[in-house]
């Protein structure tokens, strides 16, 4: 195998999925559950042909370019990993990438051309003291057919949810990542999420997306701003948006995560406790 099949649907990626759902179970009676995947688990391939059939799909990035541009971050990275049991199918993906001395992709891929913004002018900018305490998202990725009203936003929102309850149970202060327009209109504009533009740079274009936002957020202003936001609405504004409010903020209504943690002795695979030391 090379490193880009791990982005390729296979054979047995069914089977895969099943053995995830037999070994580690969801809640029954959820259509949706979520899943934390460490890199070295075989599950987490799951989350990586999920990256590449939404990136290739809206994007045209193939499984080698994806492999190329993940490769050197791929020991630092979780995945958060939404399944639909009606369908037995994963819905959607969260990658999150750890600081490490390999630097966080985000912030490498803003300091080249042609937005030249240094990792130290960041960390001055928006007070990140401790980089230890900052995570990358490295791809959001949902499959169409969950995107949008027809869904009611369930699994962007889900992930979101969850990834803001992981990030304040690890005591993460600030994420960095780069949204295309659609991300982070529904976030900062939907939810009025205090997404801000990274070292106050403009819109560019990113592996040929245009309009691309390279983006910052700290983690413990998320709760006081969109509830704020929330409470100044008009009542009908606020009946509306409760829903998506709650599942962002409290995961209200989701099944607890589930954390995938195997046997390092036995398979050499390493548990998320060791990995986020």
């Amino acid at each position: 195998m090379t490193p880009a099949d791990s982005y390729r649907p296979r054979a047995n990626t069914e089977a895969r999925l099943n053995e995830l759902l037999e070994e580690w179970p969801l809640p029954a009676g959820a259509r949706f559950g979520c899943y934390l995947i460490p890199h070295k688990s075989h599950f987490s391939d799951l989350a990586r042909v999920v990256e590449c059939a939404v990136f290739e799909r809206f994007f045209g990035d193939t499984p080698e370019r994806m492999a190329t541009s993940y490769a050197a971050y791929e020991e630092r990275s979780l995945f958060l990993l939404i399944v639909d049991q009606q369908q037995q199918r994963a819905a959607g993906t969260i990658r999150i990438i750890l600081p490490s001395s390999k630097g966080l992709k985000s912030l490498n891929d803003i300091a080249s051309a042609p937005m030249y913004i240094g990792a130290d002018q960041i960390a001055e900018q928006h007070g990140i003291v401790d980089a230890r305490r900052c995570w990358d998202i490295g791809t959001l990725a949902v499959h169409k057919e969950y995107r949008g009203t027809g869904s009611d936003h369930m699994v962007s929102l889900m992930l979101y949810g969850y990834l803001y309850a992981l990030m304040r149970r690890r005591g993460i202060k600030h994420m960095v990542t780069i949204l295309d327009k659609h991300a982070h209109a529904q976030l900062t504009q939907l939810l009025s999420v205090p997404i801000v533009p990274l070292a106050g740079s403009e819109p560019f274009t990113y592996l040929g997306v245009a309009d691309s936002r390279a983006s910052y957020m700290s983690v413990p202003s998320v709760k006081p701003t969109v509830e704020a936001y929330w409470k100044g609405l008009n009542a009908e504004a606020q009946e509306a948006l409760r829903p998506y409010i709650a599942r962002l903020l409290y995961c209200e209504g989701m099944a607890e995560m589930i954390e995938v943690q195997e046997d390092v002795e036995r398979t050499g695979r390493v548990p998320i406790a060791r990995l986020m030391k």
